[in-house]
């Protein structure tokens, strides 16, 4: 209740603020109205911002654009943004271009957005520069990124490790990521975890994911209680992920459906 007070006060010096034509409380106005949904008077302010020369009001513009699949124009903006040195608008441009296959531009906005210190761009930039084989450099980058705090970099190294046979570092990444509360990198432990024994850890990891929405985790915890005989609370988490149209638990509820059909006719057979 303390912080709908905050964002209903909050709102209001924005209003007066953008009212009288100051861009930065425009800009604000529009990101507090875009985080609660009413994206058509959060686009009215970004516009009057972005036209006034607010490359972040040019950024927030981009993304409602883009969402609502308008990219060309959300290019125009983001352009505009990352020309005038906005790093948010550099990483954004980068994304789009590498979505749809423009690679080498991608990568130059996020190598600049990167080097100006934005980890989300030091990590997609690692992507590119592993797709066309550049490991070293983009390994480089992953471990920048990891350094200062970004864990989906911390997450992605962690993988990177486990694939060369180092669970050791791997681990520790893992666990760093983990703890500031990813779920990729909760469900990545502890399938370190299961391989080496470590169930009951493990265990806690997934049910963290699993309860954060990781598929992943709730696959692996529905295998993990099945082995020890709890089958109904496995059921209960393949069913959660078959759900969420994770292809494997889809398989095990269905082979499970075929046993228990089985088991009937079986039954029925003996009865008689």
């Amino acid at each position: 209740m303390a912080g709908r007070g905050e964002n209903a006060e909050a709102e209001t010096w924005y209003r007066r603020a953008a009212t009288a034509g100051d861009t930065d409380a425009m800009t604000g106005l529009g990101v507090l109205l875009a985080r609660r949904g009413e994206k058509a008077e959060a686009e009215t302010w970004y516009r009057r911002a972005a036209t006034a020369g607010d490359t972040d009001a040019m950024t927030g513009l981009g993304v409602l654009l883009a969402r609502r699949g308008e990219k060309a124009e959300a290019e125009t903006w983001y352009r505009r943004a990352a020309t005038a040195g906005n790093t948010d608008a550099m990483f954004n441009l980068g994304l789009l271009l590498a979505r749809r296959g423009e690679n080498a531009k991608a990568e130059t906005w996020c190598r600049r957005a990167a080097t100006a210190g934005d980890t989300s761009a030091m990590n997609n930039l690692a992507v590119l520069l592993t797709r066309r084989g550049e490991n070293a450099e983009a390994n480089a980058w992953r471990r920048r990124a990891a350094d200062a705090g970004d864990t989906s970099a911390m997450n992605n190294l962690a993988v990177l490790l486990t694939r060369r046979g180092n669970n050791a570092e791997a681990e520790t990444w893992c666990r760093r990521a983990a703890d500031a509360g990813n779920t990729g990198a909760m469900y990545n432990l502890g399938v370190l975890l299961a391989r080496r024994g470590e169930n009951a850890e493990a265990e806690t990891w997934y049910r963290r994911a699993a309860d954060a929405g990781n598929t992943g985790a709730m696959y692996n915890l529905g295998v993990l209680l099945a082995r020890r005989g709890e089958n109904a609370e496995a059921e209960t988490w393949y069913r959660r992920a078959a759900d969420a149209r994770h292809a494997s638990a889809m398989n095990r509820l269905a082979a499970l459906d075929a046993e228990t059909v089985a088991w009937r006719r079986f039954a029925r057979k003996s009865d008689v």
